[in-house]
Parts: C-alpha cells; structure tokens; sequence
C-alpha cells in the first residue's frame, strides 16, 4: 500500500479509543492529559478520513458509538497494540524487556494473589508497568474480547467460545465458621448440617452459582442470610457470627481486619473444584511482554502450596 494513502495517524486511533471506552470529550482529555477542542478536532480530522461518523455527539449526555464505530473500534486497538509490539520488539533487540500489561484479576483473587505475582515480575522487568482490573467473571470475559484487558487470571468458570484459558491450578471449596459455631470443632463438615444455618453468600456472578450447586447432592440450596460482592466482608460477617461462607482460594490468615477470627473447614462429602488459570483472547495474538508475564504466571502459580 502506498503510504501517502493513509491519512490518520497513531494518536487519533488512541484519542478515539479512549474517548470510545469513556463516551465523553472531557474525560477522554483529562485521561489523555490534553484539551478538550484539540480531542475534537482530532477526532473530527479522523471521521474525515475515514469517511464514517465515530460517534453521535448526545448536546446533554455525552456520545454514543455509530455502528461503524463499535466496528472501527476492536481494529483500532488491535492496530495501536501491533505498533506498541513493534516499538518494544526494537527495544528488546537490544537485550531489554519493557511496556505496559493490562492485568484482570477476578475480584476474590486479587488480594492475595495478584500483588505477589507482579512485585516478582517487576522485580525482574523494572521497566514493565501494570494497569490493573478487579472484576468479576463477565467483566473480565468481556475485557479480553474487546481488547482492553491482555491477560486475566481468574477461574474456569463459564469460559466463553473466542477465550483461551490455561487451567493450572484445582482449587476444592471449604467452609469458614465463626470460631464460636457448633460445628467448628468438628473435623469436617457435611452439606447437610449447613443447610439449616444461616449463609453469608460471595455474591458474584458465576461463583454464587457455583458454590451454592454444591448444595444439590443434598437436594436444596441455601438461602442467603447476608451477601456481598467483597471476600474480605464475606469474611468479617462471618466471623462476626452471622453465618458461614464457602469460599475456594487457599487463605493464610483467619483474622479479618477488624481483629474478628473464623475457622475453615473441609467438607466430608466429595466436592467439585474449580480451576484456576490463565486466560487471554483468543482471537488476539499477545504482544512479547505479555507472553513473558503468562508463563511467570503459569510458573508463579503451579508452585502455590496448597493446604
């Protein structure tokens, strides 16, 4: 193709694809450290050249994508992220690895997973940074298909057809009590005796699901008592004395941060675990720095001690 033919440049597909992701004109420039009219006009240059309307200017509510833009916009990041691949391959050829990972965490994961996986990674690639995303599973699914997320580590739950999920790790669920609780002497628990007590439920998308089919064996589902999006909370209210919770990543401490304690316990039936891994798209080809971060990752979480 004859250069003198392409008529926009790098920046205004990155002033369009941040203004896409925030649908204001004044967000995008705040995010993108510029003034307002020159994101206008640079956008308008780009319509212009393309010969399509991107968005439909709302006089009271902000944009709204036209369909050649929701079309426009998955090749538009694809294009900048095939340009910042090509800038780090340079600079990898003189022995260096750097750039920008845009990391989703599933939002029970992250707290104790996702801070140790990157202090070790920039430990040993200082000039790597990190934009990160906790989530829940829809969210992050949906970041990986359009592009604004790299990679996410997270569970095998309910992974959609286009994503490519590494599965490295089972994770068998167990009960937490408050350290008060009748049965948290026990050595283990069995579905039946938690029906009738009251259940703090981790309600996210997909897990609230997935931790209340275990019920099934038994022929009932739990009701909720209490629920919330946060483990942490989860956690408190439990060991508070409102109820028990069934959570599945391995956990080091059993004090919550208001100095409350619970105990965990194993359950006496056979259970289904859930998988925790690695997904990426798979309809993206992930830039050098972000196949380097999938196999720490990969290695960072085979070697997890669980128990």
């Amino acid at each position: 193709m004859d250069g003198n033919s392409i008529r926009y440049s790098l920046r205004q597909l990155r002033y369009f694809v941040v203004t896409a992701e925030t649908l204001s004109f004044t967000a995008a420039a705040k995010r993108l450290h510029i003034s307002q009219p020159s994101i206008s006009t640079s956008l308008a240059d780009l319509e212009e050249s393309f010969g399509v309307q991107l968005f439909i200017r709302h006089h009271a509510s902000g944009l709204s994508l036209t369909q050649p833009g929701r079309d426009l916009l998955g090749h538009a990041r694809n294009l900048l992220q095939n340009a910042e691949e090509l800038q780090l391959t340079a600079k990898e050829i003189d022995g260096g690895m750097s750039g920008s990972i845009s990391l989703g965490c599933m939002v029970s994961l992250a707290p104790p997973l996702m801070p140790g996986i990157i202090s070790r990674f920039v430990r040993d690639y200082p000039a790597v940074t990190f934009r990160t995303t906790e989530a829940h599973q829809d969210t992050l699914l949906s970041g990986l298909r359009d592009g604004s997320l790299d990679i996410a580590l997270t569970y095998s739950l309910d992974i959609a057809d286009g994503i490519a999920f590494t599965p490295l790790l089972s994770l068998p669920p167990y009960v937490i009590l408050p350290k008060t609780h009748r049965l948290a002497r026990a050595r283990k628990v069995s579905l039946a005796d938690l029906l009738p007590e009251p259940y703090v439920m981790l309600d996210l998308p997909h897990s609230r699901e997935y931790f209340s089919a275990l019920f099934d064996a038994v022929g009932s589902r739990p009701t909720a008592a209490f629920r919330s999006s946060q483990p942490e909370v989860v956690r408190g209210m439990v060991a508070n004395g409102l109820g028990y919770s069934i959570l599945n990543f391995p956990l080091k401490s059993t004090r919550t941060v208001d100095g409350e304690d619970f105990v965990i316990k194993h359950f006496k039936e056979s259970v289904n675990a859930t998988t925790l891994g690695i997904a990426l798209s798979g309809a993206v080809k992930p830039r050098e720095v972000v196949k380097r971060f999938s196999a720490f990752c990969e290695t960072y979480i085979r070697r997890l001690h669980i128990g």
